[in-house]
């Protein structure tokens, strides 16, 4: 019976996970039948073709759901809604684009966003129940390899679009999202006495705490500027300082990661000539229509004429954007679905976020408080400089957008960081269920004892007759 007992509890905890997992797919379902719908000369062909796609998404969120079940976890199930609509929509954005080969149907990159999500749930498995702590002693390890990869891809690596990639065009430098996360929570743990001393006004100097992370940032920003990594390196830094910033609550840290980030770019501008060219072409696109500026400006005016409502799902013309299926899927929601559209993905990331953050606030270790923190702010500077790149509010960098933009490397680095996350999440699940738990059994404590009354009154009775 108290197996049973969990069991339906955990059916409950998770109630919203299907509710708002039945949603995701009914959404993702309707966009399926409004592409068909737009070409019903062809609609039997692709109905057919489009049918794996959506079995592929549909048979994940199963698989996720029913692992959460029989394993009883208790992690985060409103985030995962945010991040499964997410990910869908992408799988259907990658659909649009052409981008399933439905004559070679089982290839491998087919199944980027199951094999990432099998990965998720393998995370989770490893570092629930508070063991995703074994990583807190595990951060200067974490530093010393993302040095590592770094310097290997620079020997090793062979340039394209300015930029050094292992062979296959993998980016292995990815895992460094993750690594400086660790590298950071861990650092920042070790010295959570002298941080609180500081932060209160102590005599503890936050400088002192720092240097040594700004050594080993020092040595890596360095390698990313020779391999020409600047999305990466806008990433990490703001990363650092938003993270600082939720330590320490001091807006001083976000005005110090906008000065870095502006430092750098102009570092760049100055000594490496294929950030030079970026910028420019970021200030005045026109200078160079044809050639530099084509791509920023074929999207812009994509994002135009999608006006308000867009053109209509499959009915746009994404083709004339370079390399639209990763750096500016962004400007093919705004050309085909509009401002709304573009709107509805910023609100679902807004959503992942919140929670995200919620669980950093809500976490009592301190390791944990911090490794969730950056973990969030790794996928929101990834989606801030992705929108802002192609909206032209800031250069582009070339960071796809987290789960929407095609591209295995960055999809199975954001799942990995989601297990992480939710591993994270779990003790606030428990601690729900346990409340909710405390809540009823007082009620039943209470008829427990007023039965023992009545009968023991049956009993004095029966004695006096």
């Amino acid at each position: 019976m108290k197996s049973t007992g969990t069991i339906s509890q955990i059916w409950a905890f998770r109630s919203i996970e299907r509710k708002l997992f039945f949603a995701c797919f009914l959404t993702i379902g309707f966009g399926y039948a409004g592409f068909f719908l737009n070409d019903l000369r062809q609609a039997s062909e692709t109905v057919q073709r489009g049918i794996l796609p959506l079995l592929i998404f549909g048979i994940s969120l199963l698989i996720m759901h029913g692992w959460f079940l029989i394993t009883r976890f208790k992690g985060d199930p409103v985030m995962l809604g945010s991040v499964v609509f997410l990910g869908g929509f992408g799988i259907l954005a990658q659909f649009r684009m052409g981008l399933f080969d439905f004559e070679h149907p089982w290839r491998l990159s087919h199944f980027s966003y199951p094999i990432g999500v099998i990965l998720m749930l393998f995370v989770i498995g490893i570092f629930k129940n508070g063991r995703y702590q074994l990583l807190r002693s595990m951060g200067w390890i974490a530093a010393a390899v993302s040095v590592f990869i770094v310097a290997v891809l620079i020997a090793t690596g062979s340039r394209y679009r300015g930029a050094y990639y292992a062979a296959g065009q993998l980016t292995p430098t990815e895992i460094l999202k993750l690594l400086m996360v660790v590298f950071m929570a861990g650092y920042f743990a070790t010295r959570e006495k002298e941080i609180r001393k500081a932060v209160s006004g102590g005599k503890a100097s936050m400088w002192a705490i720092l240097w040594p992370v700004g050594a080993v940032y020092a040595v890596l920003m360095g390698l990313l500027m020779i391999q020409r990594d600047l999305g990466m390196l806008a990433v990490l830094t703001m990363t650092l300082f938003m993270v600082l910033f939720f330590i320490t609550g001091q807006w001083r840290y976000i005005i110090a990661s906008t000065t870095a980030v502006v430092l750098a770019g102009m570092l760049a501008n100055a000594f490496i000539s294929h950030a030079r060219g970026r910028i420019q072409t970021w200030m005045n696109p026109f200078g160079d229509p044809t050639g530099s500026g084509w791509q920023i400006l074929q999207g812009l005016s994509g994002m135009f004429a999608g006006g308000l409502f867009g053109a209509g799902f499959g009915k746009g013309n994404p083709e004339r954007i370079p390399i639209a299926e990763s750096d500016f899927i962004y400007a093919v929601i705004g050309e085909e679905l509009g401002f709304v559209g573009c709107i509805l993905v910023v609100v679902f990331y807004l959503v992942f976020f919140r929670q995200g953050f919620r669980i950093a606030h809500q976490t009592k270790d301190y390791f944990g408080s911090l490794l969730a923190a950056g973990l969030v702010s790794i996928f929101a500077c990834q989606t801030l400089l992705n929108i802002g790149g192609v909206t032209k509010a800031i250069p582009m960098t070339g960071i796809p957008l987290p789960l929407i933009s095609h591209g295995g490397s960055n999809l199975v680095t954001v799942f990995l960081g989601l297990g992480l996350l939710l591993s994270i999440s779990e003790n606030q699940g428990k601690a729900a269920t346990k409340t909710a738990t405390s809540k009823k059994s007082p009620a039943k404590s209470n008829t427990g004892k007023a039965a023992a009354k009545k009968a023991t009154k049956r009993q004095s009775k029966t004695k006096g007759r």
